[in-house]
């Protein structure tokens, strides 16, 4: 049975025309149905694997709820760019009307073929109920809408519907589980339709722009970061927002190879546990980049590079922004020493055990470190072992060999991958027994032997690299229970670091509080006193923090995000601290129960009105009775009991767990 795509449109010729271009794409492999957003029904829905909507706007109109089970998509969409060298026949200079049937979405392809380079034309906006029209423009360019051109026009260039983008096509790749040659094939038939451009003659070319700068506009328009490489291993085309996420100078693109810019760039690899490409950072986000070679027009090779944002859960490593030891702030007397001591040891090839809780910056400290040694220069490989199977972990240390249609393929490891760097491995504590001989093996000898199993033997590689490992768990007290292998233990302990749970270093809650928020606001200059009220300023410091210092950190990023004018209060907390708040208002008594309720609707009362109010409602309480209760109250923040007759009133806090 085919699986089923929902195509969402809001006017009959892009429900047309997408889903028959989309159906030529995927036919044989999906049922597609489309539909006006105001002629969709519930059977229209039913078996519906994804909902493909045709602008972002339709989403929110979307008059019926959707299972968390149904993917939704908004689709990005694009010229068929062999129609667009059909502009080229108007005359440079020219006023050329834009015709087409809606106020947004003729502002928007205008702008788009800007992009793409027709900034040799003045394009003008002509759509049903325009007041202004000029009839001396003599010609017009239209995305299908060839009904709507005035009369006086002499020249219609038929551009035809705009397409659904490439990314949007291995997006539905990849929701549904196509087959990959699937993607190599549209990309193929993507650059063909270049290259076909390229290849106008000099006569059209004189008459408009260097269709060089068109194709950059093409590139430029996508929603990826493209790059294509010649044979020479050098960049023929690329778009900023490759440029942007490698980091890569425009300026240096002509003289040097892929492989050099890169490096020059700082560039950090991450290896995936497959064969579908590699992660990379530019020191900010981290991103998959992966390859794919064609043959194009002319017979020449080329390699088209893609970059998205890394979100994929296929690779076991992380990549995060390398810091130094300027990152942390701390005042706490315990941290302050082992940040000094790490930075001391770090200046040496010694292996490091750091040891703490989740969320206490074991893995920054492990970059500092890297940072601050002889080492900077070269890579920081980090491999998390507790999302690897012990044969897959392994292969993730030495490498292996793969076979397939195109013969065999090596696939290293991180050790070779570390050379002249460092290497991390995170949550050491949940190494097989069988990864833990292995480990020690290599740092006994100071080499590896790459393990080659489609024969031809191996021969050892030298051992180059700074190893840091990390686990949340004391490793010694693992090698006590006879979980851990005692020699690995005692080589890998040259150094041990131990990081501070944020709970027993309170002076610093206020001091990171600061520093995130700014962080997270953009705003050097910005004070938490601003943005927060003081009881969620008293909570934040009372709090626990089980997630620690990355917890604190991700709180403030939350702030940054649903912040609006007005200092956030106790009710805007994320919702899990909220029912931690929730948890705590249930060990209440029901008598404690309705003396808050009573004392938040009449503020300032006393023992003596709390007492009467619960007489009445058959509760007996003598007053010393309820002064233990309003003790309890107060101590628990959700109360403040002021002297001198002055009552009682309730706190912010208190108001929250009192409306749950």
């Amino acid at each position: 049975m085919k699986h089923k795509l929902l195509i969402l449109t809001r006017n009959p010729v892009a429900k047309v025309g997408i889903a028959s271009y989309l159906s030529s794409l995927f036919g044989q492999y999906l049922t597609i149905v489309s539909t006006r957003i105001a002629d969709l029904t519930p059977e229209d829905m039913e078996d519906a694997g994804c909902i493909l909507y045709t602008a972002g706007e339709l989403k929110e109109q979307m008059p019926f709820s959707i299972p968390d089970s149904v993917k939704q998509l908004v689709c990005m969409r694009t010229f068929n760019h062999t129609y667009l060298q059909r502009i080229l026949q108007i005359p440079p200079g020219s006023f050329v009307y834009l015709v087409n049937d809606t106020v947004d979405t003729t502002y928007e392809i205008m702008d788009q073929l800007k992009e793409y380079g027709f900034s040799q034309y003045h394009f003008l906006p002509y759509l049903p109920g325009i007041e202004e029209v000029r009839e001396d423009i003599q010609y017009c360019v239209t995305p299908g809408e060839v009904h709507l051109v005035p009369s006086f026009i002499r020249q219609v260039v038929d551009i035809g519907n705009r397409i659904v983008d490439i990314s949007t096509i291995n997006e539905l790749i990849a929701v549904f589980k196509l087959p990959a040659s699937l993607a190599d094939e549209v990309t193929k038939n993507y650059l063909n339709h270049i290259i076909q451009i390229q290849k106008l003659s000099n006569q059209q070319l004189s008459q408009a722009l260097d269709m060089k700068e068109i194709t950059r506009g093409i590139l430029e328009n996508a929603s990826e970061g493209l790059c294509l490489l010649n044979q020479s291993g050098k960049i023929e085309l690329c778009n900023s927002l490759f440029l942007k996420m490698t980091g890569i100078k425009e300026r240096d693109i002509q003289e040097k190879d892929f492989s050099r810019l890169l490096k020059e760039a700082g560039i950090i690899y991450d290896y995936p546990s497959q064969n579908d490409g590699i992660a990379v950072h530019n020191g900010e986000e981290a991103f998959r980049m992966w390859f794919q070679d064609f043959s194009i027009a002319d017979s020449r090779q080329v390699r088209l590079i893609h970059t998205n944002p890394l979100q994929d859960a296929q690779f076991p490593t992380r990549i995060t922004k390398l810091c130094d030891f300027s990152y942390f702030s701390t005042v706490n007397p315990l941290q302050l020493h082992m940040l000094d001591t790490a930075r001391r040891v770090s200046v040496n090839d010694f292996p490091i055990i750091i040891e703490g809780e989740s969320g206490t910056e074991k893995e920054l400290l492990a970059q500092a470190i890297h940072q601050n040694s002889r080492r900077h220069n070269g890579p920081f490989i980090s491999l998390n072992i507790s999302s690897l199977k012990s044969e897959s972990a392994e292969a993730a240390l030495i490498g292996s060999y793969e076979k397939n249609e195109n013969g065999v393929h090596k696939k290293i490891g991180v050790l070779e991958a570390a050379r002249g760097g460092t290497l991390l491995i995170n949550n050491l504590q949940y190494a097989a027994p069988g990864l833990q001989r292995l480990l020690l093996s290599i740092l006994k000898n100071g080499f590896f032997f790459f393990f080659i199993p489609l024969g031809n033997g191996s021969s050892p590689q030298p051992l180059d690299l700074r190893l840091i490992v990390t686990s949340v768990s004391d490793l010694y007290s693992r090698v006590l229970e006879g979980k851990f292998l005692d020699e690995l233990f005692f080589l890998l302990s040259t150094v041990s670091l131990y990081t501070i749970p944020l709970r027993q270093r309170r002076n610093d809650i206020p001091l990171l509080l600061e520093t995130f928020l700014k962080r997270s606001f953009h705003e050097p200059g910005l004070s938490s006193r601003e943005l927060l009220t003081e009881p969620v300023l008293t909570f934040l410091n009372q709090y626990d923090w089980p997630g620690n210092v990355l917890e604190l950190k991700n709180v403030c990023t939350y702030f940054s995000c649903i912040y609006h004018r007005e200092p956030l209060s106790l009710s805007d907390l994320p919702g899990y601290i909220l029912n931690q708040i929730r948890k705590h208002e249930q060990q209440l008594d029901i008598t404690e129960h309705r003396i808050l309720s009573l004392i938040a609707a009449n503020p300032r009362s006393g023992r003596s009105f709390l007492c009467s109010r619960l007489k009445e409602e058959g509760i007996q309480l003598s007053e010393a009775n309820i002064r233990t209760s309003l003790q309890r109250l107060a101590s628990a923040g959700y109360i403040k009991v002021h002297r001198t007759r002055g009552g009682c009133e309730i706190t912010e806090l208190g108001g929250l767990v009192n409306t749950q």
